[in-house]
Order: C-alpha cells, then structure tokens, then sequence
C-alpha cells in the first residue's frame, strides 16, 4: 500500500462507517454431564487447588470442553483479561478465537480489549513485552523460523568468505550448504529448548569427545553477539520462551508480572497440551496457580511434534491424580470403522496410563482404502474420490481434506486436481514464499530497477501472468526484433554491441527494451517489425519496470517500491474476480493473492526494522528464506477450495472427508531419523534422560512409533469418510504400500468400483486407471467412442458398438448445446484442418536443398521437417567441437602451423566442454591429437600437390530442375576441402568429428557424398573424381579415410532424379512419416503419426 497516509483511499473524505453482522456458523449445542459439566460451570464445590486433565481419544470433545468452559465463564460475567487460553500453535488458536467469537457475539454486556485465546508463543511474547516496558529495555522481536535459518546461513557463509576454521576440518566443505545449516539450526533449537547456553552446549561437546556440539555452542555464542549487535532484540520461538521464563524466575519485574497474572486470572484452558515442549510447558505452569480452575486436555497418543522438541509428560504428570482427571471415551466424530482403526494402532504403540479407548459415535462405517497399480492411477482415484464427494454427496469443497506425510508430495497431487476441476488450497506453511510463482516474478520486477536481467529472466517476465505471454509469443517477439535488426545493418544504421564485442542479438535488444536502455529511435526502429499483441506484451512488463524504477529513483522505501510495482501490474482486480467466481481458477487466484499479502507482510516488517536498507536488500533477504514462512492469515475461512497439507499441519482439525494419500512402505512410516552431523537425537536423549551419549540406542522403534502416531492422527481427521490410497507396483521404485495397512486390515474395506466397471465387479483392480467423474475425461471418453471407425466383426459386438457410438454422440450434442468447451466436432483437433496448402519454398519462390539434409529426407520427410523448423536451439558440445574442427582446418589449409593449431585447441576445447575437469582434459587430449592427425593430413594433401587447386569452405549453387507446381530447385552446399587437379577433376573431402566412422559400404551409398559430386560434376571447368569422408578423431594413428569412387555421368544424372524427388518431399505441404531404424533415436516421436504416442485423436 502507500507509504504515504494521504494516497490511500479514502484518506481526503469523511467516511462512514457500517458494522454489517453478517450470519455466522450455526451455533454448537453440547450437553456435558458430571465432571464435565461441574467444571464447565466452575462449580464451587470443585477443588481447585490442583489443575484438571482431561484426556480422550480423538474427536472425543476435549478442545469442545475447553471451548464451552470459556463462553460459559465470558456470558456469565467473566472477564476477557481474567482468561488465559493457551494452544501449541497460532492456526489452533484462530480457530478456537472464531468459534468463541461466533458464540459470544451476540450478547450485548461482552465486550473485551484483547484476545483470551493465543497461542503459547503469543503469549509469552506478550508477557515478555509488558516486562521489558517495565525494565525500559529494548522490546523483543519474534523472528520466524525462515528467518532464523537465513541468519544461520549467513553467518556460514560469513566465516567461509573470511577463511575462519572454526568447525572440524571434515566438515568445513559443508559449511555453505543448506542441509548443513538446517541440522545446526535443529541441534540450536533443542538446546534452547532445554535451557541450555552456548557455553553448556560447548562443555557438553568437550565432556563427551563431540567436536561437533563444541563447534554449535561456538558457534551459539556467536551468533547471539551478532543479534545483540542489532537494533532489535531479535529472539526465536525457543530463546523467547526461555528468556521470559528466565525473567519471570530471576527479576523483580518479572516476578512481580507474573504474580499479578497468576492474582488475575480466574480460568486457565491449555488445549492440546501432548504437543508443549518443555520449556512452554514450564512457562504455563508459571502461570497457574492454587485455587484457579485449570484444565489441561490433550492425548499422549496423538503427540506427533516429538521432532520440534514436543514432550507428553506435561500431560501425564497432571493426569496422575485420579481425582483430578476428566476421562472422555465417546467420540463425536469417528464412525465405528475408524474407532476401530484408531484402536489397533493404539495397540501397537508402548503402554500408556493416560491413554483412553475411544469408542464410536454410534454410526457404521468403515476405512476405505485404494491400492492403485501406479501413482498416476493412485492420483487420479484421489481426484475421483473428491468429485464425487462433492458432486455426488453434496459436501462442498472446503469440507473435504487431501492429507500426504510430507510437502513433497502436494505439488503433483495438486496437478492432477486441479487438471479434473477440483479447487485446490494448499496449507501455507508448506511453502516457501520466494518459491510462489507470482511472488517470484514480483521479487524479479523488483531486482530490475537496480540490476540489468538475463536473458533468461527477461523471457520469465514475459511468460509470467505480468507479461501474458506464452513461449511461442515470445519467440514471435524475439523474431520481430531479429528482423528490426537485420532492415538496420542492411541500411547500414548502427546496431549495438555486446560486451564481449559479438554483435547484438534479438534477446539482447529485447533485454535493452526491457530495461529501459534504448533512445527513442532505436525504439522505434525495433518495434516497428511487431504487431500490435507483441508490442502489448513488451510494453506491459516495461510499464511495471519503469514503474518500480521510479519509486526507486526517487529514494522510495522498500514498500513503496514494491507497491508502485504490483499497482503497475494491474493484476489485483483481475485476481480478485477471479478468487470471487470460485473453481479452479479461483483456487489459484486465492494463492496468489495470499502470497502478495504475505510478500508486504515481510516488506513492511522489513521495513520497519531496517528504514533505510535498499530494495536489493529486501530481495537477497526474501531469497535467503528457503524455509516456508508464517503468515498472517486474515481469512475467517478457506470457502471454496480442497485443502492438500501435510499430515501434522492436520493436528486438531477435522473435515467431512479425508483421503490419506501416498502410504507407502519408506514414506509413511518414513526412515528412521538418525541424529546427522551433529547428533541431534543423542543430545536429546542426554538432556531429558541422562542417556550416556556414546551408548548406541536403537532408533528404530521410537521412530516408527511417531509415524504410526501421525498415522493415527492423519485418519482419525474425518467426521464421516476416510480413505486411504496406496500404489503396490513391483516394477516402480517405491511401490510397496506400507507395512501400516496391516495394522488396520480389520477395520478397512476396499472402496466400491462406483464408476461402473462392465463386468460387474465391485472392488478397484489395481492395474486400472479410475474413470474421473469429471468433464474432461467424460468428454474424451465419448470423443473416442466416436471417433472410432471400426466396427467388430461379430454383429452382436456391432451393434452394440453403433449404439454406443450413437449415445456418444447424443451426449456430446448435449454438451455443445450447454455451451461446454471441446464437445463440439468444431474444436477437436483431429477434426481441424490444415492451416496452409502451399507448398514450403523460400523467399525467392525456390526450394532449396544441401547435401549434409539429403540423408535425413531419404530417412524421413516429416522428422527432416521437423528438425529443420523446430527453432534455435543451444548448441551441443559435439556441434561446438565440429565448428572448431572446420575452423582450424580452414585455417591450416590457410598456413597455420601445427603448433598454432594445437595453442588454438588448447584454447577452445575447455570453453566449449560441458563437462567436468576430468573429461575436458579427456577431450583437450583427444582433439590435440586430432588436431595432429587432421595437419598432417592436409599438409600430405597440399605437399603433394604440384599443380593442383587445394580449396577449403567452398560454396556452391547448383539448379536441380522444376517440380510440377513450377518451383525452382537448387542444391547448395558448402566443401570441407576440395582438390582439382589441372583437367578439373576434383576429388572432395568432407571433415567428420564423430568417434566412429562409416563402413566403405555405407560411404559409397552416403547421399551426402554423391550429393558433392553431383555439384562438382554440374560446375563448368570441373568434374568429379570421387568424394571421402575423413575422420581425424577416431583414435588411429592417421586421420581415417573412407572412400566414395567417382560417380558416372548416368549415375549423377539418376541422382539428380532423386534429389528432385526428395525436393517434392522436402517442400510439402504434406510429410511422409517413415518408420525405421533412425526412429530410435528420432527426437519427435510424440509428433509422428506412424508412432503410438504420435497418433492423432480426435
């Protein structure tokens, strides 16, 4: 938004504002009975003294307990301030606020200056606040996780760059990797979390011989320097919660806080209480006191952030005292076969004294689960399962719920559901930030203000949504500006160039448009080649361009420089509209949308803590972040959209439907964690358990206990139906589902076959792909009943096949007549026709062959076609190496000595190698003695060559004749090396750089080589006298010679007819597709109608 107050909307009128009391959720009725209800009520005859832990299984009404005890306590008088609601994470917290909010909100006497519900680190920031305000010390800042790792990398990178050997010596190569710093960051954190300095951390190391601990409690010293060297206190969640507590404990104004709270508060609520770290469960205990009702709810067995440094011994220890446990048995949510799913994993996890058997909420039911032959096929029975959820059962999008057990797997089952029509949200903190696709365009508008782009990121904005375009726009731009420039060196005007003194190219001038680098006439005279849709998608990336360069230029902040860039976009609106329609489309403009928000959320947060940090910094600091972000979610709920996330983002949600996707054997259970460089998990074990570091413990079990925990979490989300897929496919790696399906066997049933299979069957075949109910495949489907042309020969199978093809047919109309896109015959594209009928020719109204194509037209027409038209592309290492093999033999043939030659190669081979050092040196020796090979060759040819002609690079131009249509044929082509002796008769020689070389039999076929005679024999003053190929780099101890014999007159007069031939077939417009043994290695395959993956369907 504006940094200036005055610009923004409204800011110059009076305004008028309207409280519109939209209707809310439908208000949650439970009757609670006994204990439940008596604590809910606050009941006085209650002993206090001691908190109450309510404990059950899930779904059982824990966190509905809590809820109700707090709009009872707010609707009967209480206060908002003499509440402390605590949840383990913000997104629990904002669930519970709206859900207290919507049931107190019509009563007239609440009202309440802050939230009583935040989570743990909301509050202990909060807490922390108040107590730095009354030390006058400098008030603490939470940074996020991304940014604490950012922080840590630098810092790496910093004693890299100024050659510091402060880490064991094996390990310094490491030190600038991600991974590296990941692992630091993750040992960082469980030692704060367990109270422990950097000094501890590297006595520790020390104690028990581990460099590695030694070298992070270095390492944690330093980096708490560089944060104290900054203008904000900067702390992370861990170092928050210790440094309160730390106050609270050992300062007179934190103890006096904390007495007032604990004076204060008259109702404590702690909700998931299995998934508090030790040190949030020491801040909470903090906070209660004798005498205040407290109840803490939670399930040991549902404590799935054991890796965060979660710790269920909070809980239990409370949950000890039968007196003061609320035990809950009954679910609300579980129908009878996920109750007992939920009961046989229990079983096998370690015995637990809190641990409560849930029992089903009265309705039948069971896990359904799909094994899919492949993972496409296991995606698309997902898809399937969502539409008809929706479409047929009626549940709306946002009640459904796709759960996988890492983020890795979301991009591709997004895909997919999205291809089918399905709206699709993806949990936020699943994604990094700078990884969004409009957020990554908007940083990349920004970098141009101040910095030149590449080539390569000038074609991202222009195929991004600010540009519009797509490739081939694009090229057709590029196109535009190489004919710019080639009307200005043929008017012989100025043309710029290059750095490197190469001259301009296309994408070059494009970049200078960009950029803003061109004089007015040179504008002009580049965009006079492009139509007017080209010329739109230029000047609408230069339009935000220009836009962030002025911000920028007049010393804007940061924040104003990115606003003045997306306000130039113009994509605001248009994204708008399209989040409100709804559907796919909708789904990804939601995204986009929260990811520009959560982009400003950053710059004003950046902003505010670096006022006069530049716009560069911004962009290295958005970068750097490679872990997902927090966001600030404004939303008061995601309408309209399936929601993909991983399995512990699923903690303390629910939705109508779920389907667990992707359990696989080695992904769910995944492998077992092992404590990497740095030993994370024995450290872990030492701090809570006094386990001797050096002891080797078994690491398997606990983590397969985790997994089997988060299993159980994962599908214990759905109200009424839960589906579980898998892939079993020996051939694909991976295919194995996982060993938690046993488990759980009793309580699954394989998911109907509701799409209808013809021969009755109920149950999924696993080797089949699903029929979608969705309208693209419905519409293929009838497309190909329709599109078939041959009936079965038995009548029965005829007939049955017409009245297919008829209701197809049918349907299809139907379709077309609703206004449904691809049913109509009109827009299917093997229905199209032909875009042109003419006959391909130059310019000059001639068709023009060479020899070195003549080989690939006799293969195939279609790929020659193919290869010729498909674009400029990067050179390969092998065509660099032919060009520099010409070049030096041109030149040798000019006088240039052997040692000449071989300084040349030793300076083009390893600018030219895509290799590693290794194999250019393999190829600088290689090509040095082919070099040798090639000079000796050519001196041999011009030392004994007394009155003959030694030519290199010679161009000819030869007529073949005329085709029917009247088009002229030439042949031209260009000579390696030619002698002629002094009658004319010349003998060619052709340069190969292929380690292998042709057999006699196929030189003396080779259409290449007849093709050089042919030219010679067609030029006045020369005839032919046979052709050669020469391969200088096969190894020989001479450059290898192989032969063609010289062609007679009858037999370069009968080529001549087949040249004219394949000119036929070389100008079109038709292409014959030829299958052979060069199909192998054809790179067109899925274009060629005589391929299976090339065939036309309508």
């Amino acid at each position: 938004m504006p940094s200036d107050p005055a610009q923004r909307i409204g800011a110059n009128s009076q305004p008028t504002v309207v409280l519109d009391r939209t209707a809310g959720s439908a208000q949650k009725k439970h009757t609670w009975e006994g204990l439940p209800a008596a604590l809910i009520s606050g009941d006085d005859r209650l002993d206090y003294n001691r908190p109450y832990a309510v404990l059950g299984g899930p779904g059982t009404g824990k966190t509905s307990l809590l809820v109700d005890a707090a709009v009872e306590f707010l609707l009967h008088g209480g206060s908002a301030e003499d509440l402390l609601f605590v949840t383990p994470t913000k997104e629990a917290a904002t669930r519970l606020r709206t859900e207290i909010f919507e049931r107190v909100r019509d009563t007239e006497s609440y009202a309440a200056t802050g939230t009583p519900v935040r989570s743990v680190h909301a509050w202990a920031f909060a807490i922390e606040r108040w107590i730095r305000q009354r030390q006058n010390a400098p008030l603490p800042r939470l940074i996020s996780g991304a940014e604490h790792d950012a922080q840590i990398r630098i810092l790496l990178r910093g004693e890299v760059e100024d050659g510091l050997r402060l880490w064991p010596e094996d390990v310094m190569p490491a030190l600038t990797f991600v991974g590296f710093a990941r692992q630091l960051r993750d040992v960082l954190l469980r030692a704060t979390e367990r109270g422990m300095t950097a000094s501890e951390l590297e006595k520790v190391g020390v104690q028990f011989s581990r460099p590695m601990w030694e070298a992070a409690g270095r390492f944690l010293a330093r980096y708490n320097q560089a944060q104290r060297l900054g203008e904000s206190w900067n702390l992370n969640a861990s170092e928050l919660l210790h440094s309160v507590i730390h106050d609270m404990e050992n300062t007179p104004e934190g103890q006096d806080v904390a007495l007032r709270l604990r004076e204060r508060l008259r109702l404590v609520l702690v909700d998931d209480a299995h998934n508090l770290d030790p040190a949030a469960a020491r801040f909470v205990e903090h906070l209660i006191a004798p005498g205040t009702r407290t109840l803490i709810a939670g399930d040991p067995d549902q404590c799935v952030f054991h890796f965060r440094g979660a710790d269920e011994a909070f809980l239990s220890r409370h949950a000890e005292h039968d007196d003061y446990r609320v035990v809950l048995s009954h679910s609300h949510r579980l129908a009878s076969g996920q109750a007992q799913a939920v009961r046989a994993l229990t079983a096998h996890l370690p015995h637990s004294s809190t641990r409560i058997p849930v029992q089903d909420k009265g309705a039948a039911g069971a896990v359904r689960t799909v094994i899919a032959g492949s993972a496409m096929a296991e995606k698309l029975h997902v898809a399937d399962a969502v539409r008809r959820a929706h479409v047929v059962d009626g549940i709306p999008w946002e009640d459904i719920a796709v759960i996988v057990r890492g983020t890795g797997q979301i991009p591709s089952l997004r895909r997919v559901l999205l291809s089918h029509g399905v709206p699709v949200t993806v949990d936020p903190t699943s994604q990094v930030l700078a990884q969004q696709p409009l957020v990554s365009v908007l940083l990349l508008a920004v970098e141009s203000v101040y910095r030149r782009l590449s080539v390569g990121e000038t074609r991202q904005l222009l195929e991004s949504s600010v540009g519009g375009a797509d490739p081939v726009m694009v090229r057709r731009v590029e196109r535009a500006l190489g004919r710019a420039i080639a009307h200005s060196r043929t008017h012989g005007q100025e043309v710029p160039e290059r750095s490197d003194g190469q001259p301009y190219q296309s994408a070059d001038c494009l970049a200078d448009l960009l950029a803003g680098q061109v004089t007015d006439q040179q504008y002009e005279e580049w965009t006079a080649f492009m139509s007017p849709r080209e010329l739109d998608v230029v000047q609408r990336v230069t339009r935000v361009i220009d836009a962030g360069r002025e911000a920028y230029a007049a010393n804007a902040g940061v924040e104003a420089v990115l606003w003045k860039v997306w306000q130039a976009t113009e994509l605001s609106t248009r994204l708008q509209t399209r989040a409100l329609r709804g559907g796919t489309l909708g789904s990804q403009a939601d995204q986009d949308l929260d990811a520009v928000m959560s982009l400003f959320d950053l710059a004003g947060d950046f902003a505010e803590r670096n006022p006069q940090a530049s716009a560069q910094t911004f962009v290295e600091e958005v970068r750097a972040q490679e872990l997902p972000t927090d966001t600030r979610d404004r939303r008061g709920s995601h309408e309209g959209a399936v929601e993909i996330l991983p399995a512990h983002a699923a903690a303390g949600r629910e939705w109508e439907v779920v389907i667990v996707s992707g359990v696989q054997e080695d992904v769910w259970p995944a492998g077992p964690t092992v404590g990497g460089l740095f030993g994370q998990l024995e450290l872990v074990d030492y701090l809570d358990r006094q386990i001797d570091p050096n002891v080797l413990v078994s690491r398997i079990g606990p983590a397969v206990e985790e997994e089997k925990r988060l299993f159980l979490l994962a599908l214990s989300r759905a109200r009424s139906t839960c589906i579980i897929t898998a892939v079993d496919n020996e051939t694909d790696e991976g295919g194995v589902p996982s060993r938690f399906f046993t488990d759980i066997a009793e309580a699954c049933s394989p998911l109907t076959a509701q799409s209808g299979a013809e021969d009755g069957s109920t149950e999924l075949r696993a080797a089949d792909l699903p029929r979608v109910l969705a309208l693209e495949p419905l519409i293929g489907e009838l497309r190909d009943a329709v599109g078939a042309s041959t009936p079965p020969e038995d009548e029965r199978e005829a007939a049955a096949w017409k009245a297919r093809r008829e209701d197809a047919a049918q349907n299809l109309a139907k379709m077309a007549r609703a206004g449904i896109y691809g049913a109509h015959p009109s827009q299917w594209w093997g229905t199209a026709e032909p875009s042109t009928n003419h006959t391909l020719v130059d310019h000059d109204d001639q068709v023009r062959l060479s020899p070195s194509r003549l080989e690939a037209l006799s293969d195939c027409a279609l790929s020659a076609f193919f290869d010729r038209h498909r674009g400029v592309e990067k050179q390969t290492e092998h065509q660099r190496i032919g060009n520099a093999v010409h070049a030096i033999a041109e030149a040798i043939v000019g006088g240039l000595s052997l040692e000449d030659a071989l300084r040349a190669v030793d300076a083009i081979v390893p600018l030219i190698s895509d290799g590693p050092q290794w194999r250019t040196a393999n190829l600088l020796e290689r090509w040095r003695e082919g070099i040798t090979r090639l000079h000796e060759f050519l001196t041999a040819r011009q030392e004994g060559a007394e009155g003959y002609t030694v030519t290199s690079e010679k161009m000819l131009r030869v007529p073949l004749g005329t085709m029917d249509d009247g088009h002229n044929v030439v042949l031209n082509g260009r000579i390696d090396l030619s002698v002629t002796g002094p009658d004319g008769a010349t003998i060619v020689y052709d340069f190969k750089t292929s380690r292998t070389a042709k057999t006699q039999g196929e030189a003396q076929t080779s259409p290449q080589l007849s093709a050089y005679q042919f030219m010679i024999a067609r030029t006045d003053g020369l005839s032919n006298d046979g052709a050669a190929l020469v391969y200088p780099g096969t190894g020989d101890t001479k450059a290898k010679v192989v032969q063609q014999a010289a062609m007679s007159e009858d037999e370069v007069e009968d080529f001549g007819r087949v040249m004219l031939n394949l000119a036929r077939s070389a100008s079109g417009p038709e292409f014959r597709a030829t299958p052979g043994k060069h199909c192998d290695f054809c790179d067109f395959a899925t274009s060629c109608p005589a391929q299976t993956a090339g065939r036309t369907l309508v």
